[in-house]
């Protein structure tokens, strides 16, 4: 394709053109910076303004998947979590209608820059679309559409071990941990059975790869179970691993799950680079995504109900995943970026040499329209923990003490009361971004 064009330089310019001008349109500004409004506003607690902010902003057609994503996120901050799931179902709408990206998108990613092409999300937010659709679910006690959502999670984990087999995130333990406890609640124990082992499992791969211990809520889960369907052999070897014997469960107790997500995942940056091209010789600029942590000084929270007070255990290391998945990615997108750069600079010489000033306007829409594709969810959590917590049936007020990396409680927050009935499981959902000052006053 590159030979042809170099051949009709006119076919170039004209994708050259059109990339500088949608450059313009936005502002030559990465996505990543134009939503800067919304993080400030977040990180001062208020999902409202940050929702507001986001509905006036412009989105084109091609970001629109992040508009529904962030939308639906602002929602379930918001704990409107019917609405942020009629968002999730817009975004998988999207990634259907444009996952097989044309072949016109294809040719002006190849020739402008990545960010010209329809977004369709990375592997990390389409499962986690799924994920946070059934949290809402379950908050809603909506058992049987969290079910739904289990399924079309299974489906996303076949296609990813299919596609990338290397990739860690076809295995991640938290979406199995999920599905378990979905099915745990629907009585289906052979299938809860199943999906808390490949969580164990995936746990046991995640702990080597990002410091994730196995929660100590997933091996009662696993001696439960297995005691309770029978597998003997299979119960003593956790029994032995785990150092300790299965609880017994009263019947006539509640639980209560709360869910704590901890800091953003990281924002994309652009990075300029200057290399030479082994094969030309020519010494080209091109940009690359960078991630930018976004953590604070925050390390788990701690819910308090009646006399119990149970941390919050790391479940999930979206951060982690999204470094780790880009780090995979790098060597196909520096790639594309080489060979993009090598051809603005072939073309601009070449029309150059014919043109003097032609070349010149021709080499600077093409390092102008050099920008790293900086898209990505950034309203998804960088963690997510979990304190699951038993009780007698009746009412309570639940706080959440959030508590930083040296010990200290920063702040308290108050998650309202709750009413649990006899053998009940209920969900409760926190959101914490960076931003909370470490002197906060408690409330």
């Amino acid at each position: 394709m590159s030979l042809r064009l170099l051949q009709r330089p006119s076919g170039y310019i004209g994708w050259l053109l059109a990339g500088v001008l949608l450059l313009l349109q936005s502002g030559c500004a990465s996505y990543s910076r134009n939503f800067e409004q919304e993080i400030q506003t977040l990180a001062s607690q208020d999902p409202a303004a940050a929702l507001d902010a986001l509905e006036k902003q412009h989105h084109p057609e091609r970001n629109r998947l992040l508009y529904h994503l962030n939308k639906a996120m602002l929602l379930h901050m918001l704990g409107d979590y019917a609405a942020s799931n009629t968002e999730f179902e817009q975004a998988k709408a999207v990634i259907q209608q444009y996952q097989a990206t044309s072949i016109s998108e294809q040719g002006a990613a190849f020739f402008i820059n990545d960010g010209t092409r329809t977004y369709v999300g990375s592997s990390l937010e389409q499962l986690m679309l799924h994920v946070y659709a059934a949290i809402n679910y379950l908050l809603q006690n909506k058992v049987d559409e969290a079910r739904v959502e289990a399924l079309q999670i299974d489906v996303r984990l076949r296609q990813l071990q299919e596609d990338k087999p290397d990739s860690i995130l076809s295995i991640d333990p938290f979406v199995r941990y999920l599905t378990g406890l979905i099915y745990e609640q629907l009585g289906e124990y052979d299938n809860a059975m199943i999906a808390y082992r490949k969580a164990y499992n995936a746990y046991l791969e995640h702990q080597k790869a990002y410091g994730i211990n196995v929660p100590r809520f997933l091996k009662q889960d696993l001696l439960r179970f297995s005691r309770q369907l029978g597998l003997t052999e299979e119960y003593n070897k956790y029994r032995t691993r785990f150092n300790t014997e299965a609880r017994q469960i009263d019947r006539e107790q509640a639980e209560l799950i709360v869910l704590f997500h901890k800091d953003l995942a990281p924002i994309k940056r652009s990075r300029r680079i200057a290399q030479m091209d082994p094969r030309t010789g020519y010494l080209v600029h091109f940009a690359l995504p960078v991630y930018e942590p976004r953590n604070s000084q925050l390390s788990h929270a701690r819910v308090v109900v009646e006399q119990q007070r149970i941390n919050t255990e790391r479940m999930e290391d979206i951060s982690g995943i999204a470094l780790r998945t880009l780090d995979q990615s790098m060597p196909a997108i520096m790639a594309r970026a080489l060979a993009r750069a090598v051809i603005k600079y072939k073309m601009s010489r070449q029309v150059g040499e014919d043109n003097g000033l032609a070349g010149l306007v021709m080499n600077i829409a093409g390092v102008v329209s050099e920008q790293a594709d900086t898209r990505s969810w950034l309203t998804l959590p960088g963690e997510i923990q979990m304190a699951r917590v038993t009780l007698p049936p009746g009412d309570y007020n639940v706080e959440l003490e959030l508590i930083g990396r040296a010990g200290q409680v920063t702040a308290i927050r108050q998650l309202g009361r709750i009413s649990l009935t006899r053998g009940s499981k209920r969900f409760l959902s926190y959101f914490m971004v960076p931003g909370l000052p470490n002197n906060e006053a408690l409330e």
